[in-house]
This record gives C-alpha cells, structure tokens and sequence, in this order.
C-alpha cells in the first residue's frame, strides 16, 4: 500500500541539524595502539582543527559546567562561542566549539597572609593565646594536640624549639599561638545546564529603533542591478510597513562598487560599526570581507543571493537565504519520501542531463520503475500499478521535456480515470502561467518542489502590487521568484526579529508572515552561521485549488 500522507499545510517546520563532526585520524590511532594502552588512555573527545580551534565532542555524564572547570573558561565564553548550543540539543555526541582560555591575574587569598592577620591580646600577651608548663612525658606533638593546633604552629610560636639539638623538658614553659582561622568548607553548589545556559544568555531587548545597511549592486542599467533595484524597492515597502507599527528606521544604502576600493569606502564610513543589521552584497568576491568586518563588530549579515559562502562555517551572525543545492535536494528528498513513501514511482528520462535531485532519490526508493521520453500511452500504462498510487517525475525540469511528455499523460488519465496518478515537478515549472499550462497541472495532480511560491490572485498581493505602483511608477519585474516580493519578505523577517528580540533573534521564532518566501534558519554547527532550509510542496490540485504542504513540525 502506499502510504500518502498529508502533512502540514501553510505552517512553519523547525528541525534540528545533527552535526556529526567525525575525529579524524582516531581510528587509525587506536588501531596502531597496544591493548594495554588502549585500556589506560582516556577516550580522546576533543580535536584541534588546523587554525587552532577545539572541537570538542560531548561524552556521557559532561555537562556545560563540567567543561568550564576542565578547559578554564566561563559558561558564557561557550554559549558565546556556541550561539546554537541550548540545554535541550547539550547532548552525547554533539559537537562544540570551545574557546581559548582568557589570561586571568592571579588572585591572593588575604585570608592565608600571616601579615594580614592582627595579634590579638591574649592571657600571655600579644603573640600567644596561653603559657603551658611542660609536663613529664609530653611531646612538642602531644602538647599541639592538645590545644588544637599544628606541630609547626606551636614551634613557630617558641622559636628555640626549632634549634638543632633541642630537647624538652619538663616544667618548661611554651606559648600557645592562637589558632590559625580555618576556612569553613561549603559543599559546592553545581548549577544545571539549564541555569548555566540561563544565566550566560539573558534575553536581549527589541529594538525600537533600527539601523539598517544595504550593499547592493544599484547603479547601472544592466538586468542585474534593475534585479537589485525592485529588491531594494521591496526592502523599503517592508520598512514603511513597520513604521506604521511604531517602529522607526534609519536606512544607510550603497552601491557595491566593482573593486576592493570601492567596497573599503564603504567599509571606512563611521555609521557601518553602528549598524543593526546589513543585506548583502551579492559578489562573491566582496562578501568575504564584508563578513569580516560584520564579524567584528557583531553585526547580523543576511546574503539574500550566492548561496556558497564558506563564512557561514565560522560566522555566527551570517545568514544564507538562498540554500546550496546540496541543502535544497536534501530537504526536497526528505518531503518527497515522507509524502510518497510506498507508492510507485516512476522516472522518466529525458536524455537531457539529469537533475541533481534524482541521484538521492533512487537512494531512497529501492523500488524505481523507468521510462524514456518520447513515451507511447501502451508504454505509459505498462508502468503504472493498478493498485497504488503511482508518482510521475520527469529526470529534467525543462519545458520541452513536459510538453512532450504532457500529451500521452493526458491521454492515460483521460481513458483510465480509475488510475491513481501523481504529478511530481520542478520550481522552474512556476514561472510559467499559460491557461493550458495550468490546466494540465491541475489535471495531473502536480506537486511541485520549490522553496518558494507568490500567489499573485491573493488580495494581500494584489494591494502590494498597487501600493509598489504608488511608490515608484512602475509595475514589479517579473521573474520567478518576483524580486520586489522577494526583498520584501526578507526585510519583513529580518527587521522584525531584530524589533522583537534584538541582535540575538536567531535563536526566537519569527512570525512574520511571507507572501512568497518562507525563512526556516537552521545553523550548519553549534558555532557556525544560519541556512534557510525551507522546503515545499505547492499542490496543484484536480479541484483547482493550491496548497502549500511542509514537513511536519518534528
């Protein structure tokens, strides 16, 4: 039976990333060892990466406070060091960044300095408590006993009894010092992971009032920066939004330039460390030092566009929207087998080259039927199960390969309307809008992967459309994603984090609400930056509604 199952509709799914960060070189180590040195060796949990970062890998029984006595560094410096480190992922096997010990003076207990200590007047005067007289069979030892004192406090305190060759003697007379304070030991009080993590993370504040940075490849007349422009449009739509919710902005743009000095102008200006946040810029070869310096002055970075960044490994504070494709087909993958698991699927090829897609999912389904385009209705039909559902998906997203396919697949689902039949297609497929296009869409029971989806008969679109023409005397750009919209939902995100949780909203749901693109920011390491890892079906179904359909909330 295939086992379709419905999941979340137009809900937000927060999953955990597990980081399993193998240490390299151990098993050879082990291996080379002696028995008996394996035996005596504790187990090696900790590993120095090669720019002298430790990774340490938690054991059973370690807590956040068991790491602090044993690396010499403070509960906050690991939650600082690790932003998506919480009590609740503090577990067996994850993995940590732990920071460098911070040179700390050497402190002097007052208590321990004979000198800080006063005299006090006593029965036999200033230095001694009382005067003893030796009696017959006592010992220096016996006498300290006695008085509750050390061997060496008493000798102290009768100079002459630390002479060579002293010997006592009875009814010699030796001053009693007082005894040393003795500090009262208190048991100590070990916090929970839970208070430790309380205490070294307090909530930050929302920010009222917001600067805000843009690098943006604006000037030109090229179709990039006319692109970035209806982005940027997008961008302040958002803001004017929020000042109606009492919020107020302060907006500093600029042109990324095309060289190194240009982007170091921009860099050098006094307002940039004060920034609250800063989109952008889009040219690979900038956003490295832009990152650096955002870094430095713990300013959030948000990457609207190049999605293969490798700041986001050590910049906490680094957001990537636009996810690899390594991350896309992975959480395409996973929705797909989690909707269709048990079904027969079968894979057209197109001759074309194969989309990176495919490859994971004949991983994941032992079970692939195959077909060849151009495809016969007998050849069709001699693939399809009678008694499951069966799901179509084309090993290619281009157009000619669904427009050759689509009239046979009409056909079978015409003359055999008892045949369960899903359609699985691709996000390129949405920038297409033709009436038959459509049609054949809604006919073939389509869901289509893509991390994003605009809506453009809803009303809150079409009011956005016409405030956007208000503004700026135009009509938005189209495209797929629409780019206008695009700048619009980041914005929104991003500003209302900061305007209810501060710098640190990473780690807070954000609930705004998207008209085309959804942001699920997930870290790629407890220390590392954040990946929007949105994923969606968008069901195109035969009763010619649309549905947006997520992973179930784990």
């Amino acid at each position: 039976m295939c086992t379709f199952v419905p999941l979340l509709r137009y809900r937000r799914s927060f999953m955990n990333i597990r980081q399993i960060i193998p240490m390299l070189g151990i098993a050879g180590l082990l291996q080379a060892m002696p028995l008996t040195a394996i035996a005596q060796e504790p187990a090696t949990n900790v590993e120095t990466t090669a720019d002298g970062k430790r990774l340490h890998t938690i054991q059973k029984g370690e807590t956040l406070y068991s790491l602090t006595k044993r690396y010499g560094v403070t509960a906050k410096e690991i939650c600082d060091a690790n932003p998506g480190l919480s009590a609740e992922n503090f577990k067996i096997g994850t993995v940590i960044l732990i920071p460098l010990a911070k040179p700390s003076a050497v402190q002097v207990d007052e208590d321990d300095d004979d000198d800080d200590v006063q005299p006090v007047e006593g029965l036999a005067g200033s230095n001694c408590k009382e005067m003893h007289k030796v009696k017959r069979k006592e010992t220096l030892f016996s006498i300290a006993q006695k008085y509750g004192i050390s061997l060496s406090e008493l000798q102290n305190a009768n100079p002459e009894t630390l002479k060579e060759g002293f010997q006592l003697k009875k009814k010699m007379i030796l001053c009693i010092p007082y005894p040393k304070k003795v500090k009262e030991t208190v048991p100590e009080a070990v916090p929970t992971n839970e208070e430790l993590f309380r205490q070294s993370r307090p909530k930050s504040e929302g920010l009222q009032s917001i600067r805000m940075g843009v690098i943006l490849p604006l000037k030109g007349k090229t179709s990039q920066s006319e692109r970035m422009l209806d982005f940027y449009r997008g961008m302040l739509m958002a803001v004017d939004s929020l000042k109606q919710r009492g919020l107020s902005f302060e907006i500093y743009t600029f042109d990324a330039g095309t060289t190194a000095a240009d982007l170091q102008k921009i860099l050098d200006r006094p307002i940039l460390p004060m920034l609250d946040i800063l989109f952008g810029p889009t040219d690979p070869t900038q956003i490295k030092t832009v990152s650096q310096f955002a870094s430095k002055h713990n300013i959030p970075m948000v990457i609207p566009f190049h999605s293969k960044s490798s700041e986001v490994g050590s910049n906490s504070r680094f957001f990537v929207l636009n996810a690899p494709d390594s991350v896309q087909n992975n959480e395409s993958a996973t929705l797909f087998k989690t909707l269709f698991s048990g079904c027969n699927l079968l894979l057209v090829e197109t001759g074309l080259t194969t989309n990176s897609l495919i490859p994971r999912l004949r991983q994941d389904f032992t079970e692939v039927r195959f077909a060849q385009l151009p495809i016969t209705e007998s050849v069709l039909l001699s693939r399809l199960d009678k008694e499951r559902q069966n799901v179509i998906l084309l090993s290619t997203s281009d157009m000619k390969s669904f427009n050759i396919f689509m009239p046979t697949l009409r056909s079978v689902l015409t003359n055999h309307p008892e045949l369960r039949v899903k359609l699985v297609g691709y996000a390129d497929w949405l920038s297409y809008s033709s009436t038959s296009f459509l049609n054949d869409l809604y006919k073939a029971d389509t869901y289509i992967l893509s991390p994003f989806f605009l809506d453009t008969q809803s009303p809150f679109y079409k009011r956005m459309a016409g405030r956007f023409y208000q503004n700026f005397g135009s009509e938005m750009q189209s495209g797929t994603p629409r780019m206008a919209v695009y700048g619009y939902d980041c914005a929104l995100y991003f500003l209302q984090g900061l305007a209810l949780y501060g710098k640190n909203f990473s780690t807070q749901h954000v609930a705004a609400r998207p008209l085309q693109n959804h942001f699920h920011m997930q870290r790629v390491s407890n220390w590392g930056g954040l990946v929007n890892r949105h994923m969606q079906m968008v069901h195109f179904s035969p009763n010619r509604t649309i549905e947006l359909i997520e992973k179930n909330a784990k």
